[in-house]
């Protein structure tokens, strides 16, 4: 009996030392598969981080690809005004045959739930006449904004039909036609107009816009970063630049009946003669429509475009731009 009490010991305690080892492994390759999922989860999140900046980069250097519509002053000068909403009373309606249509019951009467019933009802025609109420100043409200805008534009039309270039400026902020362009830290402004040519400053107002740093994947899936090759960064800025040039013009010539549009655009920098901060022109260029309609946006380099419009540009690939005079309306021939 104590033999095989110890053989059981035995047995028993193999058992568990079979079991121990039988947990450890799992364990083990428990914590196997945690770290393959966990590097897969890196490499995932390391190529959706260099895929944002990528798509970054290449939005930086294609602003000029999504210009607005077309504005035809023509027809929105003819265009009829917004008829004004009708006053509707379905919501009382409603409400009012469900209150003539109801018949009380026996138990209703027995229990005196027709008159509750009877009020609910009439409280319901209340509500729905206030329902319809509601629904026509919400539609009043929407007809005045429609008919704001219908007069706004139509007042705007005929003074741009009639020559009156005073209303560039106003057609192209009714137009929100540089919101983009603002979007990317460039402000936009008319700094001057006449019936067939507008010209424009631009402000560009983040120095930091292009990425200092370049983002990419190691061969093992893993992000890295290393600081962006400066004739790199210098030829992404100008892109940049330039692509914007093109946006700027082409708002324009949707939105304007002109025929030339003047782009200068420059950043706040100090100018050492004066000792004070200004708006320094680092890019002038002068577009003209019909060739600025040529241009096929989805593959031209927006730098390169430029030679195809008389420009002002002295840019160097290890420093980039420096000052420039702008280009004003009245310059005839303008030399790169």
């Amino acid at each position: 009996m104590e033999a095989q009490s110890r053989r059981a010991r035995r047995e028993t305690e193999r058992a568990a030392v079979l079991r121990s080892r039988d947990v450890q492994r799992w364990q083990r390759e428990l914590q196997r598969r945690q770290r393959e999922i966990d590097k897969e989860d890196e490499r995932i999140r390391a190529a959706d981080e260099v895929e944002r900046f990528e798509n970054y980069i290449q939005l930086l250097v294609s602003v000029h690809k999504d210009c607005g519509a077309f504005w035809d002053w023509n027809a929105l000068t003819r265009a009829v005004p917004p008829p004004p909403p009708p006053r509707g009373s379905q919501h009382e309606s409603a409400a009012g045959e469900a209150l003539r249509g109801y018949r009380s019951g026996f138990f209703d009467r027995l229990f005196g739930w027709d008159k509750k019933r009877t009020v609910e009802l009439q409280q319901g025609v209340t509500k729905g006449r206030a329902a319809d109420q509601a629904e026509y100043e919400e539609a009043l409200r929407q007809y005045k904004a429609a008919h704001d805008t219908w007069n706004l534009r139509r007042t705007i039309g005929a003074r741009i039909l009639a020559g009156d270039a005073s209303a560039y400026g106003e057609a192209l902020d009714h137009a929100a036609a540089f919101e983009d362009i603002l979007s990317f830290r460039t402000r936009v402004s008319v700094t001057a107009s006449q019936p067939d040519v507008i010209a424009l400053a631009c402000e560009v107002t983040d120095e930091e816009l292009i990425p200092a740093e370049d983002v990419k994947l190691t061969a093992s899936g893993k992000l890295t970063t290393k600081p962006m090759p400066i004739s790199r960064y210098w030829a992404l800025y100008l892109d940049h630049i330039c692509s914007c040039a093109l946006r700027v013009a082409g708002e324009c010539f949707a939105v304007l009946p002109v025929s030339r549009a003047i782009v200068n655009i420059g950043s706040v920098r100090l100018n050492t003669s004066i000792g004070h901060r200004e708006l320094i022109t680092f890019l002038a260029v002068h577009f003209f429509r019909d060739a600025w309609r040529k241009l096929n946006l989805d593959q031209i380099d927006p730098s390169d475009s430029m030679t195809n419009f008389p420009h002002r540009m002295r840019f160097k690939k290890t420093s980039g731009f420096e000052p420039i005079p702008p280009i004003t309306p009245d310059e005839q021939w303008v030399t790169t």
